[in-house]
């Protein structure tokens, strides 16, 4: 009789710890997703502050060679740049404003954009 009751009480407790590391393990699971999902946010953030980044490096290289534009957008692998120089009317006669806008694009989708704004002032010839 003692053997039955001790295989009972085995089997209760091995069952104990399996459902133990079942919720351990569930609640890992949900950490890692948890975070996969954070990383993802934060690389797109990052990746579309590059994009504008980019975005303004190009503007200037093409102004620096005398190629105006007004209005541009640049696909680019997992995004786009949209990149347009405008007057700069509060800073002076002469200035220009180089706006860029990176976005991250799945499908047709925007999942983050990040903009920045340079202004450049006026041209002036060197003595």
């Amino acid at each position: 009789m003692r053997s039955r009751k001790t295989r009972g009480t085995s089997l209760l407790a091995v069952l104990g710890v399996l459902a133990l590391l079942a919720m351990v393990m569930a609640v890992m699971a949900q950490l890692l997703i948890t975070n996969l999902g954070e990383t993802r946010r934060r690389g797109n953030a990052l990746y579309a502050a590059e994009l504008a980044h980019s975005g303004i490096d190009w503007a200037r290289a093409r102004l620096l060679a005398s190629s105006p534009f007004a209005r541009t957008v640049l696909k680019v692998r997992g995004g786009e740049i949209d990149v347009r120089t405008e007057a700069a009317e509060d800073a002076g006669a002469g200035a220009l404003r180089i706006v860029s806008i990176g976005r991250v694009v799945v499908g047709r989708a925007t999942i983050t954009a990040r903009e920045e704004i340079v202004e450049l002032g006026p041209q002036t010839s060197p003595p």
